[in-house]
Parts: C-alpha cells; sequence; structure tokens
C-alpha cells in the first residue's frame, strides 16, 4: 500500500493535465479509506497530499471562487502593495495535522507576500506526537510561519493575548486552525481596516464538510450574528432594515451586532485599547459576546464583509463534548460577561439559564473600570441602536426560561434538530436546549426553531423551522400552566422521555412551569386569543362577571331613566292638554263675553234709538 501510494504521489509531482491531477488526489484520498483513521500512516499521507496541493495552483483553484458580485467592488480596494503589515494568529491544541497544514498552506496561497508579516502559530500545550518534533519538520518548509509553544495550557482565549502582544503586524486576523482561506479572502478584511480602524471585520464563513473535506460554497449574504438570551451566539436572518440600509446590495457589508469570534481581522491597536480579550476568562467560550458588546457599546462597529470567504471544518454534531472544566470555565466565562455589560438585562439571562446564578465569576473589578475609562454606552442603548430586532422578555415573550413539567423534568429540545422529537430530561439550568421561549403570537421556540404538534399523532410534537403561520405551530399558555394545542385543542405532556399531545384534564400532569413570566404581556396574550381558545382566566371571569353586573345596572338605571322620562313627557302631554283646554274655554268666555257685550250694547242702542223716536213722537203730539 506505502508503494502504490508514493507511485502515485510521484506521478502527480510530474502531471502537468489538470484531469489527471485531480484523478490521482481522488484516488489519494480513497485510498487512506483502507487504513485507520487515527493511524499515523494515514495522517501522514494525508498531509503530503495537502502539501502537494501547493505545487499546483491551478489544482487547488478548483476549491475557490469569487463570486461576481465581489468582482467589480474589487477594483475599488486598496492595491496589494499599499495594504497594512499584517499579522495572522492561529491558536491550536491537539489540532490535526493535516487540516492545520491546510489552513497555512491556504493561507500562503492566498495571501499578498508583501503585505503578510507573519503567522504567528500558538500550541496551547498540544500533546499529540505529530504536533512535536514533526510540526517544526513541517514548518521549514512554511515561510512567515513562527511558532510560540504555551509551557502550561493557557485556553484559546489567553493564547490569543499571547500571540497578539508577539505580533509585529499593524493588523490582526484572528483564524482558526482548521480553515482554508480562499481566493481573495485577504485583501476585503485589511482595505477596511485601514479605512476605519474601529471596525472589526469578519469574513463569510463557509462549511468544510467534516467527511470529505469538501469546501461548500454556502456562505450568504441573508444572515448575520444574533445571540440569545442564554448568551448562545446565534445565526439571524437579516432584517429587512439591515437590506434596506445597504441599499439592496449583495456586495455591501453588513453591520452584524455579534460576531462567531473564531475569525476576524482587527487593528492591533485598537484591539489593545479596547481591553484586547477578558483575561478573567477560561479556556474558551464567552469571549466573541464579551468583545462583541464591547465593540458596539464603547465606540466601535462591527462588519461581515461579504467578499471575504474563509472556509470552516464544523464538528460533527455530538463529535466531541465539552469536559467538565471546560464546562465550568465556559459557565464562569458568561457569567463575567453578563455581570459587567448586561446592565439591566441580567435577569434575563438568569431566568433563561438559572444555575449560572450560583456560578463565581471571579473579580470583574478590572473590566468594569475599563467599561467606565472607555465610556461605554448602556446595554440599552445596544438592543435600542444596534439590535431592535431583538425579540426580549417583557416586550415580545410571554414566558421563558426552562420549562420544568411533571415529573421535575425539563422540556429539552434534544438539540434542534428538525423533525426530531421533543424530549424531556433532568434540569441543568444551563439553557441551551432547555431555553424556551413563549412569543406573544402564541409560538413556543427554542433557538430559532418552533415546537410543532400533530394534533392526529399525539406523539408526534417535534421541532421545526418557524413558520409564522400559526397551525401546528400555535399554541395557547392557560393560568394554570397548561400548554394546549390550537389545531387539536390536545394539552402537552410527556411520557417521561418525549413530550406528546392528549385531551386536556385537572391532572397535573399537563401542567408545565416557566422561570420567567410577564404577567402584563399574558394579560395582553389572554385578550388577543381568548375567544379564539374559548378560554378566560380567573380574573378575566371575575371582570367578565363584574363587567355582566354593571352593564345589568347600567341598564336597569337606563330602563328607570327611561320610565322617568316617559312619566314626564306624559305629565307635560297632560300639562300641556289641560293648559290648552283652559286656553280655549278662557278664549270661549271670552268670545262669549265679548258677544254678550256686544249685544248688551247693540241693546241699549236700540233703547237709545227708541226712546228717542218716542220722544221725537212725543214732541210731534205736543205740536199737534
Amino acid at each position: 500500500f506505502t508503494c502504490q501510494t508514493h507511485s502515485l504521489l510521484r506521478l502527480f509531482s510530474y502531471s502537468e493535465s489538470l484531469l489527471t491531477q485531480t484523478l490521482l488526489i481522488q484516488t489519494l484520498y480513497l485510498l487512506t479509506f483502507y487504513t485507520r483513521k487515527d493511524s499515523l500512516l494515514t495522517r501522514t499521507l494525508l498531509t503530503q497530499i495537502l502539501y502537494s496541493l501547493t505545487l499546483f495552483p491551478s489544482l487547488y483553484s478548483l476549491f475557490t471562487h469569487t463570486p461576481t458580485r465581489c468582482r467589480m467592488r474589487a477594483r475599488s480596494l486598496t492595491p496589494d502593495d499599499k495594504l497594512a503589515p499584517t499579522s495572522i494568529i492561529i491558536i491550536m491544541h491537539n489540532e490535526e495535522l493535516s487540516a492545520l497544514l491546510r489552513t497555512l498552506i491556504s493561507i500562503l496561497n492566498n495571501t499578498p507576500m508583501n503585505s503578510l508579516k507573519e503567522i504567528i502559530l500558538v500550541d496551547d500545550k498540544s500533546n499529540r506526537f505529530e504536533l512535536g518534533s514533526q510540526l517544526d519538520k513541517e514548518l521549514r518548509q512554511f515561510p512567515f510561519v513562527r511558532l510560540i509553544r504555551n509551557s502550561k495550557r493557557e485556553g484559546l482565549i489567553r493564547s490569543r493575548i499571547i500571540g497578539a502582544k508577539a505580533a509585529v503586524g499593524k493588523i490582526l486576523i484572528f483564524l482558526d486552525s482548521h480553515v482554508e482561506a480562499l481566493e481573495g479572502w485577504y485583501q476585503p478584511i485589511v482595505s477596511r481596516i485601514m479605512e476605519d480602524p474601529k471596525t472589526v471585520v469578519c469574513p463569510i464563513i463557509v462549511s468544510i464538510d467534516h467527511t470529505t473535506m469538501e469546501v461548500h460554497a454556502n456562505g450568504g449574504t441573508s444572515v448575520w450574528g444574533g445571540f440569545d438570551w442564554d448568551m448562545k451566539f446565534t445565526w439571524e436572518p437579516l432584517p429587512p432594515r439591515e437590506n434596506q440600509r445597504r441599499g439592496f446590495d449583495d456586495a455591501a457589508p453588513i453591520r452584524s451586532p455579534t460576531m462567531a469570534g473564531g475569525l476576524f481581522g482587527m487593528d492591533k491597536d485598537y484591539f489593545f485599547e479596547l481591553g484586547a480579550y477578558d483575561p478573567g476568562m477560561k479556556i474558551w467560550g464567552g469571549e466573541n459576546m464579551e468583545m462583541s458588546f464591547r465593540i458596539w457599546m464603547c465606540g466601535g462597529a462591527i462588519e461581515i464583509n461579504t467578499c471575504s470567504f474563509v472556509g470552516h471544518i464544523f464538528r460533527k454534531p455530538g463529535m466531541k463534548q465539552s469536559t467538565p472544566v471546560e464546562e465550568t470555565a465556559l459557565q464562569q466565562n458568561v457569567k463575567r460577561v453578563v455581570e459587567v455589560w448586561l446592565d439591566d438585562y441580567k435577569e434575563a439571562f438568569y431566568n433563561a439559564a438559572p444555575s449560572h446564578r450560583n456560578v463565581a465569576e471571579g473579580d470583574t473589578v478590572s473590566r468594569t473600570l475599563l467599561r467606565q475609562r472607555l465610556k461605554c454606552r448602556s446595554f440599552s442603548w445596544f438592543l435600542r441602536e444596534v439590535y431592535p430586532d431583538k425579540p426580549r422578555p417583557g416586550r415580545d415573550f410571554i414566558a421563558f426560561g426552562q420549562v420544568r413539567g411533571p415529573g421535575d423534568q425539563c422540556m429539552d429540545s434534544m438539540g434542534i434538530d428538525p423533525g426530531r422529537r421533543v424530549g424531556v430530561y433532568a434540569c441543568h439550568g444551563k439553557g441551551y436546549a432547555q431555553f424556551w421561549k413563549f412569543h406573544l403570537n402564541g409560538v413556543l421556540m427554542n433557538g430559532d426553531h418552533c415546537l410543532d404538534g400533530d394534533g392526529t399523532n399525539p406523539r408526534n410534537v417535534v421541532m421545526f423551522e418557524c413558520h409564522g403561520l400559526g397551525g401546528n405551530q400555535q399554541w395557547f399558555l392557560t393560568e394554570d400552566g397548561r400548554i394546549q394545542h390550537a389545531g387539536s385543542g390536545k394539552c402537552l405532556t410527556h411520557d417521561g422521555r418525549f413530550l406528546m399531545l392528549l385531551d386536556c384534564d385537572d391532572d397535573e400532569r399537563f401542567v408545565w412551569k416557566f422561570n420567567g413570566m410577564s404577567e402584563e404581556l399574558l394579560e395582553k396574550f389572554y385578550v388577543i386569543y381568548s375567544k379564539q381558545f374559548g378560554y378566560f382566566t380567573k380574573k378575566q371571569k371575575e371582570e367578565n362577571k363584574k363587567k355582566a353586573e354593571q352593564d345589568r345596572l347600567e341598564r336597569k338605571k337606563q330602563l328607570e331613566e327611561r320610565n322617568k322620562e316617559k312619566e314626564r313627557k306624559q305629565i307635560e302631554e297632560a300639562a300641556a292638554k289641560k293648559a290648552e283646554e283652559e286656553r280655549i274655554r278662557r278664549e270661549e268666555e271670552r268670545a262669549k263675553d265679548e258677544a254678550d257685550k256686544a249685544k248688551a250694547a247693540e241693546k241699549a242702542k236700540e233703547e237709545e234709538k227708541k226712546k228717542a223716536l218716542e220722544k221725537e213722537l212725543e214732541e210731534l203730539r205736543e205740536w199737534k
């Protein structure tokens, strides 16, 4: 096998055909599967194969790409001969030699040598055989590489500080030890930092398949870095406002609230002016959150440059678990971040990860004084100005934190694999798979996925990507802690291992309790959804009863007032009728009196006339 392999290597070295080179390297890759994966022979052969790639740039270009959107923008970058001197810092601990060499080879192949000052490789007390004298021998073939070996295990965070202090370049670029720097990765980062030294620049991270080592061009411009309230870094879809700010230009940088932390570039002077890394943090974990908050709150900015691509080998799920020492260090690191930077939002974190309340964060006085010296803004400012789209407790979440259910076990997403059944597990209080958020719109989330139930199959309670359409992802939280499925009307419980949906009753097996609860939002939720679910809280029932009584009294009062008004009108009408009759009577009497007076006057006039006639007759008789 060894003879055949070395023969193929010799053929590879003399071949000028791109197709032949490709076939040979695929053959070499397949041959390695005939040996044990952890054997020194396999690792040595893979190292030789990877190193031989440096002899043939044409073959190496099969693994690289420059997006069309970036070709025009590249013309406006600083010319290679005017780029600032840069130190690339790589930390390793028991790294695969083949992956490490691939990292170094890709950097040297795709980085302008007139700007690259050095590659600082910090070995954090590795104990693998091939990372000793064999690594020293391999590094003799690489220019610019400077190896620093820690005398004791310092961890990623402190090792990066060691590397940064040893660097001589004006710009620092931090990379992991299992990456592949793709064509054109370097210039966009350095050019942007030269334009604005207070801008920290991250590349687009593309995935390298951990099985085939193939680069997948899956890094896109539609996501940015966020975080969950248990201080876990998350990739989130770009909000419309950021796309609008970028003018809907896919080549424009993304101003990201947080960064993954493994791959980024930064001005060296600004790195130390801003406080470098927190030296009180141990091993790894939480440092990216701390630096992200510090950069934004203290006057800097984080950008993801969409024209810089670096491949990264991600761990296979479940491939390696943190040791107890690493887990303790992570909890301490995260608590340091919370205590120094989260201000009034600390309680949101402790509801998400209650076990951290009892974790000792160590002395944080120096970091608090640093924050005061840099005149950093508040965390409320960060949420308002940098990350206004961030859902938060008290505004978007009704309930949040771990969800304790029957049998004193907690709801656990079991890894958030889409379609995977959700179960229960012993409550650990660390957040992550047990950190749930009940949103005001009625969805129950873990990370960026939603709990999905199927009323026809009671055991089909799984995690799926949130679609925002309600349906199987719509839930209702009752006042006494029952989580009711909107589609089926059934309630959530578990069988000791997995969640399930059963017909609701008053049994305690349906009762769940969240760590944190917003009573104000809960009342708002009930106002929105009570009629839809036909459910009313005790308070609502009392209020409804009180309102019904008030309505009854109001109706009675209105009826009495209407009756009084009716009586008043009847009295007024009767009085008006009587007045009218009296007026008519008086009119009639007046008319009669006037008629009598006229008749009497007429009679008197006739009497006078008669008397006058009689007098005249009397006078006539006397005259005769």
